[in-house]
């Protein structure tokens, strides 16, 4: 019959219609689950080789010390590995990596010779290790990540990245040993997995499992060759998307995975298709079993109009007539219904480009007037419609209201965008009969999200600077445009004096605050071609252009400086810091971005120790002197414990009694060939290197078994540096050094300097009540040039202050400096707190002390610092102060 057309091609173009709404659901649910986890790979798989990165820093620095110490054989690397010093310096780095469990060094043989977790080295060999023996039986090979083993030491899951010692003929010496335990990345993982069925795991390259989260019993340290990490590494691929099913727990997944940038390991992160589609599945559901009603409903609308027709030959009457159209109009609504609450604006149209079906969302997409939603109006008037509200916007207009291509791929969508800046996904397809069907998606707030993501891969989170990714991609093409024009650029490495006591007064979050006003200012200076980065912290860089004879590296410099400088207001405080600037400039001083980034760096280590709040220029000779420096940190550390390290001692004068009351204890070091370095060069390379921690330790040791000897009770005065009180266990080395020499408690003065308060107070305060509580004397030192105050004063019962020498020395010279030390002075008398003056040269001074009642003196006047045994009879007998 000639009215069952109509009926078929209805359910037609709703079958059409729903396939197509439900392959799009499908492919747009999948794309999302596969983009989220391509985004979470990166960012793990990143996370995890800075890991092992800042692991193989310490055993590059290892290897890299045994190479500039000249090891050459055995016996010499079993000296060098097997000292106590190194194994308190590796102790202290492992401690600030939490997923480093120890580093252990080996000799050819597979002995330990120095392990951080014990002291003393415990007799353990491990030449049964599948890393040694592969790098023993390979010559070439310098780098080997274990297959995962239980540590011997503690029972946990480990993997160990063993590095090769040579000497300079190539012989093998023995392994550095970083051992990484997997836990570490367990629970990392276990805090960041996006869902509850989501596995993130780590292979080697080979297919061996290493991490895996959730931890499955029975599965670390099996080679899978049908996961999907390992499928994909067998297409020589970085990194890729697939659907495959586990080899581990039988499920279909979902994964992700991305090769590590310097590792032989592949991070790989999946969720069950199962879990991943569950909203589309439901989705599915609902809008089949609309389609089906639907259907169902033109059917039964088709057997009613059937029985109509029947009744209408027999009764031949108008009224069964209109009660057919009642029906049908009836179940057209419902249609209507479930087109008009799709997610989708959705349009059919005929072969003649005429509108069949047009529903609400898509009417709202564009504001379509309501004469234009009526069936029969053609393509072209809506199209014109819809482009008068394009704008200047871009995208694929020309798929806009218009039929797909023969040759159009389906369901591929296409991007457009409004003048309001909405973006509109479009996807078309061709329907039996000539017609066709389009659906139209706002993506405007998925496009945010991954511009978003695009962004903050190459900016800085917090200051919205370029971070060094870019930096580094702007300066390499800036330096190829100059290298073909021949103009000067520059390169400005500089960073804030003082920030890190902002953090430290203030809190972080005004710190964060203050960086991002520093990246205003300095937006705020750039010109054309100039570019603003962070680099981490408080390090800013610039590249600077367009120099001419107004505007020089140097012009440049001092902007940056004079505008930072500028004091930043937070509520109803007032922060200060400075500015220190390097500049290394193209074509002089290097041709690379990595050549000029560490030149600049040199220059800026050059202008803070100049003073800060200036600027320096790259000289050749900075790097002749980073080397020279890095040597002297080398024979700095090969000195401690040797006889090139020894103390002096200089005596100290109770000025009312005029006798010795004790001595200060001050390091020296005398190299073999360049003979006597003054502490002021080598004590800030100690701070530095962190040297200064074993470096004080054995002055601290010697100074009290020293004067546990003497036979006057006299006092004995060590510094302690800012870095030894940072330490948890100070109290237990004091007391420890105390019990091992017999030097009685109260004899033993810890000389703190001013600046410690402002690092730390709380710390600083606590630490100090508990050496106090050992019986020990503390001195503040320097006094007068920090940031003491006197409720730091009051806060904690001091045993003595210690004028700094700059003060004395104004003493007849300037009036404000008389003034400071008698300010000082009755200072310490109103808080019963003894007064030393050091620095004591001339015999003016001496009487303006002893006129104004300070407790005590020190200085060139009395005695210089000399070997003790310069000193025996200060030590015998009470001899009057006299001038030396």
């Amino acid at each position: 019959m000639s009215f069952v057309a109509p009926f078929i091609i209805l359910s037609m173009v709703l079958a059409a219609g729903t396939s197509i709404f439900i392959a799009d659901m499908h492919r747009q649910a999948v794309h999302d689950v596969e983009h989220s986890l391509v985004g979470l790979s990166t960012v793990l798989a990143d996370q995890a080789d800075r890991s092992l990165q800042s692991m193989e820093m310490v055993q590059d620095a290892i290897i890299r010390g045994m190479h500039e110490a000249n090891v050459s054989t055995p016996a010499d690397f079993a000296i060098a590995a097997s000292r106590k010093d190194m194994h308190l310096a590796l102790k202290a780095r492992v401690a600030a990596l939490p997923q480093v469990n120890a580093i252990t060094i080996v000799d050819r043989t597979g002995k330990l010779l120095n392990f951080t977790r014990f002291w003393p080295i415990p007799d353990i060999n491990i030449a049964d290790r599948d890393y040694f023996k592969a790098l023993v039986a390979d010559p070439s090979m310098q780098r080997f990540i274990s297959q995962p083993v239980q540590n011997r030491g503690d029972g946990v899951w480990t993997i160990y990245v063993a590095r090769k010692v040579a000497a300079p003929d190539g012989a093998f010496l023995g392994l550095v040993l970083g051992a990484v335990e997997l836990g570490y990345f367990e629970r990392l993982y276990k805090q960041i997995t996006p869902a509850a069925d989501a596995v993130v795991s780590v292979f080697r390259n080979d297919g061996m499992l290493l991490v895996r989260h959730p931890h499955k019993e029975g599965t670390i340290g099996k080679i899978f060759s049908t996961t999907g990490a390992a499928l994909i590494a067998a297409k020589k691929q970085a990194s890729g998307v697939l659907r495959n099913v586990s080899p581990i727990d039988g499920h279909e997944r979902l994964i992700a995975t991305k090769a590590l940038a310097n590792f032989p390991l592949i991070l790989s992160i999946s969720r069950t298709v199962e879990a991943s589609l569950a909203s589309f599945y439901q989705q599915v559901f609902v809008v089949g079993a609309a389609a089906v009603l639907i259907t169902a409903c033109i059917w039964a609308l088709y057997w009613l109009v059937l029985r109509q027709s029947r009744a209408e030959r027999r009764l031949a009457g108008a009224e069964e007539r209109v009660r057919s159209e009642h029906e049908l109009r009836t179940q057209y609504e419902r249609f209507g219904v479930a087109l008009n609450n799709m997610v989708q604006g959705l349009c059919l149209f005929d072969a003649d480009k005429r509108l069949v079906v047009m529903n609400d969302r898509f009417a709202g997409l564009y504001a379509i007037p309501p004469d234009m939603r009526a069936p029969g109006t053609k393509a072209e008037e809506l199209r014109h419609h819809v482009l008068n509200q394009r704008g200047d916007a871009a995208g694929a207009w020309d798929i806009v209201v218009t039929p797909p291509e023969l040759d159009a791929t389906p369901l591929a969508a296409r991007i457009v965008h409004l003048s309001d800046d909405r973006s509109i996904s479009v996807v078309r397809v061709s329907v039996p009969g000539g017609g066709w069907i389009c659906t139209h998606e706002d993506v405007t707030e998925r496009r945010h999200n991954e511009e978003r993501l695009r962004f903050l891969a190459r900016h800085d989170a917090l200051t919205k600077l370029p971070n060094r990714v870019q930096f580094e991609e702007v300066v390499q093409r800036e330096l190829a445009i100059c290298a073909r024009t021949g103009d000067e650029i520059a390169l400005l490495c500089l960073d804030l004096d003082g920030f890190k006591q902002v953090n430290d007064l203030f809190g972080h979050p005004v710190g964060d605050r203050l960086l991002t006003e520093v990246a205003a200012r300095l937006q705020g200076l750039l010109g054309e071609r100039c570019v603003a980065a962070r680099l981490g912290g408080d390090e800013f860089a610039i590249l600077a252009t367009g120099f001419n004879n107004y505007k020089t590296p140097a012009t440049a410099a001092q902007s940056v400086i004079d505008a930072l400088s500028v004091p930043y207001l937070e509520h109803d405080r007032r922060i200060d810091v400075g500015c220190s600037v390097g500049i290394a400039s193209f074509p002089r001083d290097g041709s690379s971005y990595e050549k000029l980034l560490s030149a600049s760096d040199m220059a800026l280590y050059r202008a803070k120790a100049e003073g800060k709040g200036g600027y320096s220029f790259f000289e050749p000779a900075m790097d002749a002197a980073a080397r020279d420096r890095h040597q002297l940190a080398q024979d700095l550390r090969a000195a401690i414990g040797t006889s090139q390290i020894e103390l002096h001692y200089q005596p100290q004068y109770e000025v009312a009694s005029h006798k010795a009351c004790g001595f200060e204890a001050l390091v020296r070091w005398t190299h073999p060939i360049r003979g006597p370095i003054s502490p002021a060069q080598f004590v800030p390379i100690a701070e530095e290197t962190g040297l200064i921690i074993p470096l004080g330790e054995w002055v601290l040791r010697e100074a009290c078994r020293e004067a546990a000897t003497w036979a006057k009770p006299l006092g004995i005065a060590v510094n302690i540096s800012i870095a030894q009180f940072q330490q948890s266990n100070l109290r237990d080395v004091i007391e420890t050094t105390l019990s091992d020499t017999g030097l009685c408690a109260s004899r033993l003065e810890l000389e703190v300097t001013e600046s410690l308060f402002l690092k730390s107070t709380m710390h600083s305060q606590e630490m100090l009540r508990d050496l106090k509580a050992l019986g020990v004397r503390i001195s503040i030192d320097d006094f007068g040039t920090g940031y003491s105050s006197l409720a730091t004063l009051q806060a904690f019962p001091f045993d003595k202050i210690k004028i700094d020498r700059s003060f004395v020395g104004e003493i007849g010279v300037a009036g404000k400096g008389s003034a400071i030390v008698r300010a000082i002075i009755s200072l310490g008398e109103s808080l019963n707190v003894r007064v030393i003056a050091e620095g004591i040269e001339t015999e003016d001074q001496l009487s303006f002390l002893r006129q104004h009642r300070c407790a005590e003196i020190q200085g060139y006047l009395t005695g210089k610092p000399r070997p003790i045994a310069e000193y025996r009879s200060l030590l015998v007998s009470a001899p009057e102060l006299r001038v030396a």
